[in-house]
Parts: C-alpha cells; sequence; structure tokens
C-alpha cells in the first residue's frame, strides 16, 4: 500500500516527519518513566544514540534520511546546546499540523530561533541606534537586524502581525525569506546596499471566518 505514495511528495514528508519526532520523544519518555535522568545532557545523549540506531536500521523513509542527519550532526557537535528535544517538539508541532494555528509572532519567533540555531547573529536595535545606521560584524557570515519599537509595534498582543516590519540582513539574505517562508510568513527585498539589505516582513492576509 506505501508503494502507492509518492516517497517524496510534501504530504508524505510531513507525515513522516511527524512519525520520526513522535517516536523519538515518545522513546525518549519512556526512558524518562525508567529511570533515566532528566538532564539536557542526558536527553542529548539518548537521542543521539535513537537516532543513530534509526538511521541505521532504516526505520524511515528516504524523504527524512536528511532530517536525521542533520539532527545527528547537530547533537554530536553542540551536545546539550544542540536542544536536539527541543527540535523533535518544534517537527511534531509544525508537521502534526499544529503550527498553522500558532500565532504570526509565535512563528516568526520560532523562525528566528532557526536562523540563530543556524548560525545566524540576532540584534534588536534600539531606535536611536537604528536610525544611527550603525551595523554590527556578525561572528559568523550571517545576521539580522530589527528595530526594536518597529517590532513591538507591529504585532497586536494577541501577536497578530498588522504592520510591515524592516529587517536589516547581512549575508545570505535568500535563506532568511526562505526559513520566513517556511513559517508561512512573507518577506521581500526592498532595498540593497553595499553593507546590508533591507528585507520587508510583511503581513498575510487572514481569512475572516463566520463564527459558528
Amino acid at each position: 500500500m506505501l508503494n502507492n505514495i509518492e516517497p517524496d511528495s510534501p504530504e508524505n514528508t510531513t507525515s513522516a516527519l511527524s512519525h520520526l519526532a513522535f517516536c523519538a520523544l515518545v522513546a525518549l519518555g519512556i526512558a524518562h518513566q525508567d529511570g533515566m535522568a532528566r538532564t539536557p545532557y542526558a536527553d542529548n545523549l539518548f537521542l543521539i544514540r535513537w537516532l543513530a540506531n534509526a538511521q541505521k536500521q532504516k526505520r524511515f523513509p528516504k524523504s527524512v534520511a536528511i532530517d536525521i542527519t542533520w539532527l545527528l550532526e547537530r547533537g554530536r557537535k553542540y551536545a546539550a546546546a544542540g536542544k536536539l528535544r527541543h527540535h523533535l517538539e518544534y517537527l511534531w508541532r509544525s508537521c502534526s499540523g499544529n503550527m498553522a494555528a500558532q500565532s504570526d509572532l509565535f512563528r516568526l519567533t520560532y523562525a528566528t530561533e532557526t536562523l540563530k540555531d543556524q548560525g545566524w547573529d540576532n540584534y534588536v536595535m534600539e531606535s536611536q541606534e537604528w536610525k544611527s545606521g550603525a551595523i554590527l560584524t556578525p561572528r559568523q557570515d550571517n545576521g539580522f537586524y530589527v528595530e526594536k519599537s518597529a517590532l513591538n509595534a507591529a504585532f497586536t498582543t494577541d501577536g497578530r502581525h498588522l504592520h510591515p516590519v524592516p529587517f536589516r540582513i547581512i549575508g545570505d539574505t535568500m535563506t532568511f525569506i526562505q526559513v520566513m517562508a517556511e513559517y508561512s510568513l512573507r518577506a521581500r527585498v526592498i532595498n540593497s546596499a553595499l553593507e546590508h539589505h533591507t528585507v520587508l516582513l510583511e503581513p498575510v492576509a487572514h481569512s475572516s471566518l463566520p463564527s459558528l
């Protein structure tokens, strides 16, 4: 029956990612119940071993092989700081359909966390600093900057995005835009200069559904 499903279709990949994350988190929960220490270090070590076994035994479809490899590399490189459990929880929530129901601000937070996990620097600047045009050099190759007051004014108290927010980007602008898109956020380049690019994060239209 599985042979009738396209292995790399978006629907199948999303389902497989959700299943991968669910299985990993359930295994971790069982390990906790069996007496394993509830520490970031112990969680990371357990998840690395679990993912390595899953990879070796080919428990999951090829469509998520790259995700398993990425998780393993992150856990081995950064240890507990790699936040494997956090990433798996995100995968489960987003791929099971819950992410779409989250607020715009919630999704922006996850998007920026994803960028930071990929090595991006993040600077929230006061208005005076923003208006001066000062740009801090990222520790690595990529960084994004936003004015604190503009960011706060753009969202309602319940996290709905109402007004455009400009970001200044140093480095890989297209990756920034693509990550935003992965979280159903719309961004586009509005200006390019030698020092940085300006990307505008725009509100996405919300459907007005009749109350039941």
